[in-house]
């Protein structure tokens, strides 16, 4: 079992995505927990050689340094297994890594950046369409996660948009629990 990422490796990890991201690459730590939400989640087992380029938008980086490369590499998968692990230990009391902003009413829950993380896990395993009950706990996560939606979140208000909140967060409980069979 490797060690879970402290605050200044999770720092560490966040200025790397920065640096060495892309308009295609993860770019922040909520959109990484997405993404390894989905893969720990997921039905098929995706391995690092083909999850990593797609982190970082297409290919892996030119690295200015093989210091960065190796932090890059090793800080990914520790955190990776760090969410998988935190999946499996209690899915009851799995939070995702949701961004907060300062709104006119204080605090306010954004799921976008967590959601196009997992529904970008979602692709890059290639999940098959899902049973009914499934497919709509996978909807409440597309449709903070996929641009097709831009349109209908416009329309709603933030009181709707933060009511959601519960409701991705008992859908990825939810596709956990369904593809690692447990009840």
């Amino acid at each position: 079992m490797l060690p879970a990422l402290s605050e200044k490796e999770l720092d560490r990890l966040e200025d790397l995505l920065i640096t060495y991201g892309n308009d295609y690459s993860v770019l922040n730590l909520a959109e990484l927990n997405g993404f390894f939400t989905a893969l720990a989640s997921s039905p098929v087992t995706v391995t690092p050689e083909q999850w990593l380029p797609v982190v970082a938008g297409g290919k892996v980086p030119k690295f200015k340094k093989p210091a960065h490369e190796e932090a890059y590499t090793a800080l990914m998968l520790r955190y990776a297994n760090q969410v998988a692990e935190h999946l499996g230990d209690d899915i009851d009391r799995f939070e995702p890594l949701f961004e907060e902003s300062e709104g006119e009413e204080g605090t306010v829950i954004v799921m976008e950046e967590w959601c196009f993380g997992y529904m970008r896990g979602t692709q890059v395993a290639g999940w098959e369409p899902l049973p009914a009950e499934q497919d709509q706990w996978l909807k409440a996560i597309s449709l903070h996660g996929l641009e097709d939606n831009f349109e209908l979140l416009d329309q709603m208000s933030e009181e709707d948009i933060q009511a959601c909140v519960p409701q991705v967060i008992e859908a990825a409980r939810g596709l956990f629990r369904y593809f690692n069979k447990l009840n």
